[in-house]
């Protein structure tokens, strides 16, 4: 028996799994700093992963997220009337991080 035909098997049941393997359809966000930021969408949750984007101050500038039709969502810190005396409000990371009190 040629020794190299249990390798070439086990290659051809690696390219086999290889070829049947289905990618998850992701969202991308590009990143203050340039990084692009891939996002999942969670079907049986309902919900998409997001993104706060901090800037190099150390406050956030946006939050990615991506939705059930993956499409990137982005929120801008301008929306929110977000100030020291009202952040407490606001429900999660974003958009309290947008000011340094």
């Amino acid at each position: 028996m040629n020794i190299f035909f249990p390798l070439t098997a086990l290659f051809m049941l690696g390219m086999l799994t290889a070829v049947t393997a289905v990618s998850e359809p992701v969202c991308s966000y590009k990143n203050s700093q340039g990084e692009t930021v891939f996002l999942k969408y969670l079907p049986y949750l309902k919900k998409g992963e997001d993104y706060v984007d901090f800037g190099a101050n150390g406050l956030c500038t946006k939050q990615a997220t991506c939705t059930e039709t993956f499409k990137t969502e982005v929120e801008d810190c301008s929306k929110y009337p977000v100030s020291c005396s009202n952040k407490n409000t606001f429900n999660g990371v974003f958009p309290a991080c947008c000011v340094k009190c």
